[in-house]
């Protein structure tokens, strides 16, 4: 299952998922949008790719966060460090 921040007016994700071959698709149903001010759970999974791509992408606007990743996020992440994609 996959949750997204957003409002479902955005269709890429659900055109694209529904695109692929069924035998390659490894998510059974589209991704869910909730907005994120009506769920705690979405604002932490914000906090947290932000988080990793402020470590990521240093730059002089996100240098006060840059280190939130290593300091409180990377001791229950199993690769111990966000990955570029």
């Amino acid at each position: 299952m996959i949750v997204m921040d957003g409002d479902g007016s955005d269709s890429s994700y659900k055109d694209t998922h529904r695109s692929l071959e069924l035998s390659k698709r490894h998510v059974i149903e589209d991704a869910i949008h909730l907005d994120s001010k009506n769920s705690q759970l979405v604002q932490m999974a914000d906090l947290v790719a932000w988080s990793a791509n402020a470590f990521i992408d240093q730059h002089s606007k996100n240098r006060f966060a840059q280190e939130w990743y290593p300091s409180y996020l990377s001791e229950r992440d199993p690769s111990r460090f966000p990955r570029e994609i």
